[in-house]
């Protein structure tokens, strides 16, 4: 089973990739839009272990439709939070850039699993949360903020390497997940 969904996951990343080598040789492809959030003052990128092991304000609701952010601030446990990184404006404009373009939304193909580790969080000139984006790179779903509908036509892989080059470590490969494991066993979540 490993092996299938391995092989898929490259599919996957392959198909992502041509499309969009295929959506920079022929510009007319990509559709840039207008970035919704004009007042923000600064964009945070957060990495956490799976949210759904953890996280039990909403119990009973599906993860991907719980509440994230209410009255400008996180709905769960931000101590639970492992990276922080804020970005420089130069950092920012590579991040919107990615997520202005729809480069791969087509060739991706979302699961079921919505494991979600990342976030990315626009805050404004007194610290408030006035959007966000969650997204699980396993399965390629996301949750957002109702003013950031729509903006998750980025290629996920281009998404998980602008985190790696920014900073933020937190990726579950295979040998990651034992860590993950021992985290939640330490913190009591897992008997």
């Amino acid at each position: 089973m490993k092996k299938i969904l391995f092989l898929i996951s490259i599919l996957i990343l392959i198909s992502c990739k041509k499309e969009k080598i295929e959506s920079q040789s022929f510009s007319k492809l990509i559709t840039k839009r207008e970035f919704p959030l004009k007042n923000y003052s600064k964009i945070e990128l957060i990495s956490y272990y799976n949210r759904v092991v953890w996280d039990t304000k909403y119990k009973g609701e599906p993860p991907i439709y719980k509440v994230l952010v209410d009255n400008y601030k996180l709905t769960f446990d931000s101590t639970m939070i492992q990276e922080r990184v804020v970005l420089n404006k130069v950092q920012e404009k590579e991040l919107l850039n990615l997520m202005v373009c729809d480069t791969c939304a087509l060739k991706q193909i979302e699961s079921a699993c919505y494991n979600p580790r990342h976030m990315i969080l626009f805050r404004d000139d007194k610290n408030r949360i006035i959007g966000y984006n969650e997204f699980c790179m396993e399965c390629y779903a996301s949750s957002n903020s109702a003013n950031l509908d729509g903006f998750q036509k980025y290629c996920y892989s281009d998404m998980e390497a602008l985190f790696k080059k920014f900073g933020i470590n937190l990726f579950m490969e295979d040998s990651d997940k034992d860590q993950e494991y021992i985290f939640f066993k330490d913190k009591g979540i897992l008997k």
